[in-house]
């Protein structure tokens, strides 16, 4: 059972992450990111030929999904049900591109995230979900 995020484990979902880039999404290139609970990065990697762009983004899907303890995709739902602009949560690092996922406790108290960017919307949030199951895994 996850009970803290450690560097350690995040530097492994960092590398399975990796991992499935070549085993499920056809070896395309990805950034991803483990945060701490504050959206404090732990862990960082850009494949070869991941565009520039995803360096930041995926950073902030960690960051943000950390921050609210909710998925990206989750969040952005919310901005378009409610007709909320990003703005008014005053965090200029939030992001509410999907591939944002985060890691609870047996509390439900939020540890971190971990991101995936770089694929399609789809497959940002999926790797990013199979990432976070993998770590679950791991800590069990």
């Amino acid at each position: 059972m996850l009970t803290h995020l450690t560097s350690a484990i995040a530097s492994s979902a960092v590398d399975h992450a990796l991992t499935l880039a070549k085993t499920d999404y056809q070896n395309r290139p990805l950034s991803v990111a483990v945060c701490d609970p504050q959206g404090f990065l732990l862990a960082f990697a850009r494949m070869d030929g991941a565009k520039l762009m995803t360096i930041e983004l995926t950073q902030r899907k960690a960051y943000t999904s950390s921050r609210l303890g909710s998925a990206t995709d989750a969040f952005l739902q919310r901005l378009q049900t409610e007709r909320l602009d990003i703005g008014y949560f005053g965090d200029d690092r939030f992001t509410a591109l999907p591939g944002g996922i985060p890691l609870f406790d047996a509390g439900k108290r939020c540890l971190g995230a971990v991101a995936v960017g770089g694929l399609s919307a789809a497959e940002d949030h999926e790797a990013a979900l199979k990432v976070a199951q993998w770590v679950h895994e791991l800590a069990q």
